[in-house]
């Protein structure tokens, strides 16, 4: 059986709750070691990482704390725990060997593929190839040497069977057994044997079912997402929102209402449950936001990384500022969103820091019009119910689509929930998200290492700027013509026809100028000569 696996609003789209950092760069290498080390079940020895050199691991490596994630994750550290800046003193401290290898990657074709090579305390060793898939999602590729995906939304029973020897009797007692079976399955290679797997909604006895099976080899891989999926998972409430407009209409409900209701279909919580998790990560935005203005926190900088917010802070009570008090106050609290503060958690959307910069463009909305905390609330569902849209139908990454999957749509979700916010109809509502992201369309991903987050940095303060001014003219009546399923999929035909140089591999465009080899030269002694912990999180964004 399969189940249809459809993007989650606290999965994939606001999520990971993370430490600062990159959501595909860093959440998600932290979220495949951790699967590796599940699968190992012990402490590692050892820990070996192998990155593809045409990969885009290969030209920012350390730059966005990709080497700290993966090596925390294979400590069973996940991406939200302060101590992934200490990875490497810990392996230090406890004795673990790590070493991470650029040589091809077999495995996977994928951009953002990584290979971990675990051995444990007792000389076991497990092997698990995955791919960073955008926003902090995985998926795993080969575990063992044998092919399978998973996404980390549910508990994995594997059992190994090299032999062959597991009967087809117990394999029907084990599925009996296991609580809340979603998905189950096999994968057989010639003179390997076969793999059995078991996607389960709720924790397994592992000695029962090692009794259950003595002669094969039982392993397990946890969740790392925090919304599990449960059998009784519903399909899709809608992937257009043309379709999520109809629903409004045929159920008399509000816009938001149907976005509520998706979560319910997709997760399985109650109502309550959905909205109260959307404060809490709205919260979360809030702090992330907020905290280096509002608290006794220290911004981590360097000689490529400055503290942007208080610059920008002290220059809004100048005569000489140009701004407006909406575009001053978006750009405040989006310098805030990146200023990346070790303990104090981002929220992606779909990029590291995309969720506060969505609630950064919202907020100073929020601020200058006197809307309440309940618009906003239904601001954030509007702006989900865009990301599982553009989840759905691309990969919302600057690796597959360049910018337009990070900057772009962290724009449109911006600019649909403002005009949520501000009291647009369903129409209006899909003409800002259209309108926005028609302006981002083909932009690459380009970033310069030690370049003080540029040219990124301009795209999304962009973003975050204009999603009001979209919101704007969609309430003004501006048709966007093209409905946003479809400008999703033109965003994604195009980003994917950007050459490897621009898709965050800071090889080509903007980092290809001399200024910007200049700069990633000096970036690169400084790192080799710098200790991990002195090498501020979020550097390059």
């Amino acid at each position: 059986m399969t189940m249809e696996i459809y993007p989650d609003f606290f999965n994939d789209v606001f999520g990971p709750i993370m430490q600062p950092g990159s959501s595909s760069h860093t959440a998600a290498p932290c979220r495949l070691g951790y699967l590796a080390r599940s699968l190992l079940g012990e402490q590692p020895k050892r820990i070996q990482v192998v990155l593809d050199t045409e990969g885009s691991f290969a030209g920012t490596f350390g730059i966005m704390t990709e080497d700290s994630a993966m090596l925390a994750g294979a400590m069973g550290i996940l991406p939200h725990d302060i101590r992934i800046f200490e990875a490497q003193k810990i392996a230090e401290r406890v004795g673990i060997d790590y070493v991470f290898e650029f040589t091809e990657m077999k495995e996977s074709t994928h951009i953002n593929a990584m290979k971990f090579v675990l051995t444990g305390e007792s000389g076991k060793v497990v092997t698990l190839v995955g791919d960073s898939t955008g926003g902090g999602m995985i998926e795993t590729k080969v575990v063992n040497g044998y092919p399978l995906r998973v996404k980390g939304d549910t508990y994995v029973v594997l059992v190994f069977d090299p032999q062959q020897v597991v009967t087809a009797t117990q394999i029907e007692q084990l599925k009996t057994h296991l609580p809340a079976v979603v998905d189950t399955g096999t994968s057989y290679i010639e003179g390997k044997g076969v793999l059995h797997f078991f996607k389960i909604a709720d924790s397994p006895d592992l000695g029962a079912i090692r009794a259950m099976l003595p002669n094969a080899q039982v392993g397990l891989l946890k969740p790392v997402l925090p919304v599990i999926t449960r059998p009784e998972r519903k399909p899709q409430l809608f992937d257009t929102m043309t379709r999520w407009r109809e629903i409004a209409e045929e159920r008399r409900l509000a816009l938001w209402e149907v976005a509520v209701q998706y979560e319910v279909d997709a997760s399985g919580w109650t109502r309550e449950e959905v909205i109260e998790y959307m404060r809490m990560v709205e919260r979360k935005m809030y702090r992330q936001t907020h905290a280096v203005y509002e608290e006794d926190v220290t911004v981590p900088l360097s000689p490529f990384k400055v503290n942007f917010a208080a610059e920008w802070e002290t220059y809004t009570y100048s005569p000489r500022r140009l701004t407006d008090d909406v575009t001053a106050n978006a750009i405040k609290w989006a310098y805030g969103a990146g200023s990346g503060i070790p303990g104090v958690e981002t929220v992606a959307g779909p990029m590291g820091s995309g969720g506060g910069y969505i609630h950064a463009a919202l907020w100073a909305v929020k601020e200058a019009r006197g809307f309440s905390d309940d618009d906003l609330i239904r601001g954030l569902f509007i702006a989900a119910g865009i990301g599982a849209l553009a989840f759905t139908r691309t990969e919302p990454t600057g690796e597959r689509i360049g910018c337009t999957g990070e900057c772009g749509i962290c724009g449109a979700m911006a600019a649909a929930g403002i005009a949520e916010m501000a009291g647009g109809t369903p129409e209006q509502v899909e003409n800002a998200a259209s309108l926005s992201l028609q302006s981002a369309i083909g932009i690459p991903c380009d970033p310069i290492p030690g370049g003080l987050g540029q040219p990124c940095r301009s795209r999304v303060i962009a973003a975050t700027c204009m999603a009001s001014v979209f919101a704007d003219l969609a309430l003004s009546g501006r048709d966007a013509i093209l409905p946003l399923h479809e400008v999703i999929d033109v965003a994604d035909a195009v980003g994917r026809r950007l050459p490897p140089e621009l898709l965050c591999t800071s090889q080509g465009g903007a980092s290809a100028t001399p200024t910007a080899r200049k700069r990633a030269s000096a970036y690169r002694v400084w790192f080799e000569q710098s200790q991990p912990e002195d090498r501020p999180p979020g550097n390059l964004i």
